[in-house]
């Protein structure tokens, strides 16, 4: 699995948000789990599963934020809002089925979460 990574709570008034956090070079994972994962789920999920199932070659994914290019082997993540240089330092690549596996773990803890600190 992705290794250095943390968990972050958020405090809004009294609204908790957990967030999670990997190191510089996977800056990119961050907002793709945080912000394009969580309220797209079952979109992205399905899209991962057509191509680990091989019944697709290749899948895309634009979110709020974040890129998705999906292969077999590995998932190239970009930040759709970077330019420039900073646009190719922030991309990252992760293999595909590692990211698919970290996707439910992420959205299960996310639920999980959520479910304990609702007001």
């Amino acid at each position: 699995m992705l290794k250095g990574y943390h968990y972050r709570i958020i405090k809004q008034g009294k609204h908790k948000t957990l967030l999670i956090e990997f190191e510089k070079e996977y800056r990119t994972l961050n907002y793709f789990l945080n912000y394009d994962v969580l309220p797209f789920e079952d979109w992205v999920k399905e899209y991962f599963d057509k191509v680990i199932s091989g019944e697709s070659e290749y899948e895309e994914i634009n979110g709020n934020i974040c890129g998705a290019e999906i292969s077999p082997i590995t998932t190239k993540l970009y930040n759709n809002l970077e330019n420039g240089a900073e646009y190719d330092a922030s991309c990252c690549e992760v293999d595909t089925k590692e990211l698919r596996k970290l996707i439910e773990i992420w959205c299960k803890k996310v639920r999980k979460f959520d479910k304990r600190h609702r007001n």
